[in-house]
């Protein structure tokens, strides 16, 4: 289905009926041709990218107190991907601390990983490893924050990928640990760990194209995983397993 610039720009704004913007929502989870031609429409969406490509730097706060407008003045249902993208930018400048990340739906925890993910770029990565004692802090830290240990031996099994840096995030009032990953391409991918909840059930891997993005996803009856990136599925499936196996 195509849109027009019109009705990207209604969509935007807050000015479009629900049904519609809930489609080219939905639409943007598989069509990341869809989510660039948002981005290039939105007004947070370029002076947030330009501020990634020069991290580290703390002006990119002030850039980005100049170019996000408040609330006020932009449609209540405005898309919630251009805030996070803004907070991946804060996160990132202030030393890869706790974020929060916080989408529309509860129950799409994938997607909301994936739409995260898929703001990232090589130099993302490349200019924010961390060094072995800060990776050894940063492991230290996701283990308590998660209540479950994570070690670098097993997170290190994926040969293919350097494992870059461990962050701290937020989903639902619950800890996401976010480890980073990075291929001899550049290319960026990520093991998500979050927890189940009381409810929670072991569920198989399954794999699926969410925001241009590879996933697979899956859980252990206490925690849940996604691993994310780059845009074969049979590789992220095959990494995944891997991953899955030794821990």
């Amino acid at each position: 289905m195509t849109y027009s610039d019109q009705e990207l720009l209604d969509f935007l704004s807050g000015d479009m009926d629900p049904r519609r913007a809930e489609q080219i929502e939905q639409t943007m989870r598989v069509d990341r041709e869809l989510e660039h031609r948002v981005m290039t429409l939105d007004p947070i969406a370029a002076p947030v990218r330009g501020a990634m490509k020069g991290l580290p730097g703390r002006r990119v706060l002030a850039d980005l107190e100049r170019v996000v407008p408040d609330g006020e003045k932009r449609g209540r249902n405005h898309t919630q991907w251009t805030k996070l993208a803004a907070v991946l930018v804060l996160g990132a400048v202030l030393g890869g601390g706790a974020m929060w990340l916080g989408m529309p739906s509860a129950d799409d925890w994938r997607g909301r990983v994936a739409q995260y993910q898929s703001l990232y770029v090589a130099d993302t990565v490349r200019l924010t490893i961390a060094s072995a004692d800060v990776l050894e802090r940063q492991l230290e830290v996701a283990s308590k924050k998660l209540g479950r240990p994570l070690e670098q031996a097993p997170l290190d099994a994926p040969s293919l990928l350097r494992l870059a840096r461990v962050q701290v995030l937020g989903l639902d009032d619950a800890p996401l640990i976010q480890i980073v990953y990075q291929d001899a391409e550049g290319t960026p991918f990520a093991l998500c760990v979050t927890t189940a909840g009381p409810r929670g059930e072991a569920s198989d891997p399954s794999s699926e194209m969410l925001h241009g993005l590879a996933t697979t996803a899956w859980e252990d009856g206490s925690f849940r995983y996604i691993f994310v990136g780059g845009d074969d599925l049979e590789k992220t499936g095959a990494v995944a397993s891997q991953l899955k196996s030794v821990l």
